[in-house]
């Protein structure tokens, strides 16, 4: 059977009665409306929990990471199995409970998204349940699994600086940079043996880059060399937007020569569409890939960036003036280099 609601708290709530296992799948989720789900949570033999991963997310308030946590040490310490897949691409909400029940529709596991908000919810029921199963099994695929402690250790690693009051710039908050870095560090850790390695791209190591913004010397390049050395903790930041940058102008070459143009004393502005566009969809298909010589992956560098610039920062402006100063200069280094072996 399939019927439609406008508001999922009263479905929700018969949905998980007699249940022991379910899948929660939702990008975003609060402490009350993770609450809704309790009477689930005490009882539950297994939760299959999939969501994205970001301390940016729970900055920003979509993701309440500290609330997830006391559910799953709760489930874990009844000796049950709590499981997580995560991408930073979901948007699908999907809840399948084992009473056959499954409720899809816009609704995130949020208080207003389950009351007020103008949402549209749909519960499957009987034949019409089974049939979302193969759905399911294609969605995880596209999904990494991560062990409940590398969560866990996740949550404690960034829970101070997502606590603490940020007064200036999203990029210039040292503390959040840092959880940010941690919390990347551990994520890599559990994903790295499930990442395809990225491409091997030009030997042309950071230190070198390093070496011609200071032969550059400009406002800009020095900006970047101040960042590199630990400037408002940003040196993850110029490392990811480096080899980034690097990686995207050996798949597009064409495009050196008019961002090189880019005035020395000014930022990359990226309102080219054409490039735009493209360092976008090069984000996307890389998505996933590590690089693990270099402690790169294209994953963190997304973590940095704005959706604007292929990101998915949801929690303020990111690393966009990082790449806009790197993005030119890394140009300029490629151009300068191009002439110089063709004198030789």
């Amino acid at each position: 059977m399939i019927s439609f609601y406008e508001k999922g708290i009263d479905v929700m709530k018969e949905a998980i009665k007699g249940a022991t296992t379910g899948l929660i799948c939702t990008p975003y989720y609060s402490e009350r409306g993770l609450a809704l789900l309790d009477p689930f949570f005490d009882v539950a033999e297994q939760v299959d929990f999939w969501t994205r991963f970001s301390p940016l997310d729970w900055r920003a308030g979509v993701a309440d990471m500290s609330a997830l946590k006391r559910r799953v040490e709760s489930v874990l310490s009844r000796k049950k199995i709590f499981k997580f897949r995560v991408s930073d691409d979901l948007h699908a909400k999907i809840y399948r409970f084992s009473n056959d029940r499954v409720i899809i529709g816009s609704a995130n596991l949020t208080w207003p998204a389950m009351t007020s908000n103008i949402e549209i919810v749909c519960e499957l029921t009987g034949d019409e349940a089974s049939t979302i199963s193969d759905v399911l099994s294609i969605l995880s695929i596209r999904l990494k699994p991560v062990e409940s402690s590398v969560f866990t250790d996740y949550v404690d690693a960034v829970s101070d600086a997502i606590s603490k009051p940020s007064d200036g710039p999203a990029e210039e908050d040292e503390d959040m940079n840092a959880a940010i870095e941690l919390a990347e560090e551990t994520l890599r850790e559990a994903l790295i043996d499930k990442s395809p390695e990225a491409l091997r791209i030009q030997p042309l190591e950071i230190k070198e880059f390093i070496d011609y913004c200071q032969q550059e010397n400009t406002i800009v390049s020095n900006e970047v060399i101040e960042r590199q050395k630990g400037k408002h903790n940003l040196q993850g930041h110029v490392k990811h937007c480096y080899y980034g940058a690097i990686r995207f102008f050996s798949e597009h070459p064409n495009v050196v020569s008019e961002i090189a143009k880019t005035p020395r004393e000014t930022m990359f502005d990226f309102i080219n569409p054409t490039i735009h566009n493209k360092w976008r969809d090069f984000l996307r298909e890389h998505a996933s890939e590590i690089d693990k010589d270099r402690d790169f992956s294209f994953r963190t560098l997304r973590v940095y960036l704005p959706p604007s610039l292929g990101g998915i920062c949801s929690g303020g402006g990111g690393g966009s003036s990082t790449l806009k100063r790197v993005f030119p200069v890394v140009a300029r280094m490629l151009q300068s280099r191009r002439a110089t072996n063709g004198k030789n």
